[in-house]
């Protein structure tokens, strides 16, 4: 298997540096999606790393002539020398603006689901520091309807470097969604991209369990079972109008 960007030969490629930016909340399919893309062999992912914002702290306070990419790169520079990179520090969903302004190479994928079946998986996982939201239904809503209502906003601003990955659909339907998006990264396809489970890549999230197996639709609905639990969470989401039939 040897899975290259289309068009590009390789005195190309070695001068194209491009990030992949993948943002959303927490358990929203965004190791699933990391796996996948990171069937190529020509692609590194960083994982869970905050350096975006280092970056632009940096170039805040730089009194250099030095841009946001260039801060960037050369920290990714120091992690490896491959040209593609994916970067998964989810609350770069705040920076995405940023991201989409000053980084020419970066694409975002914004990573999301039904928010009820969110909500649940994030309140029953155990995270680290940092996520303290996550032990109250209340707050989890809160998060989730605001880094919905961000992201909307870059996304009316900077529609053509932001792709909206459903992992309903995906997972429902992984042939197509899948082909959507190599296909709007510009990326030749391979079948390869379709068993993400076969990536031999370590994975050191909640996730890692799910991701060794095949892709399955059984987390969808799971919501349902918990109907009662959740009405903290169905009450702050249903104030809004997207969501006010959400139990429908």
């Amino acid at each position: 298997m040897n899975l290259k960007k289309k068009g590009n030969n390789n005195k190309e490629q070695k001068n194209s540096f491009e990030s992949i930016f993948i943002v959303g909340m927490f358990r929203s399919g965004s190791t699933l999606l990391e796996s996948i893309l990171s069937i190529r062999n020509d692609i590194y992912d960083l994982g869970e790393i905050n350096i975006l914002e280092k970056s632009f702290f940096e170039w805040k306070k730089s009194k250099e002539e030095i841009n946001l990419a260039e801060l960037y790169e050369k920290k990714i520079n120091k992690k490896t020398k491959l040209n593609i990179t994916t970067n998964k520090y989810l609350y770069n969903y705040q920076y995405a603006g940023i991201i989409a302004r000053h980084l020419p190479n970066a694409k975002i994928i914004h990573s999301y689901r039904n928010p009820l079946d969110n909500i649940l998986s994030i309140y029953r996982t155990q995270f680290a520091r940092g996520t303290e939201y996550s032990s109250s239904l209340v707050d989890c809503a809160r998060v989730y309807i605001d880094q919905e209502e961000l992201m909307n906003k870059y996304k009316n601003r900077f529609r053509s470097k932001i792709y909206d990955l459903d992992y309903d659909l995906l997972v429902s339907n992984p042939d197509k969604e899948i082909k959507s998006l190599i296909s709007w990264l510009g990326w030749e396809w391979d079948d390869s991209y379709l068993t993400p489970h076969l990536n031999p890549r370590s994975v050191s999230t909640a996730s890692s369990v799910q991701v060794r197996s095949p892709i399955n639709s059984k987390s969808i609905g799971g919501w349902k079972n918990y109907k009662d639990m959740l009405k903290p969470a169905i009450e702050i989401l249903t104030e809004t109008d997207k969501y006010q039939n959400i139990t429908s």
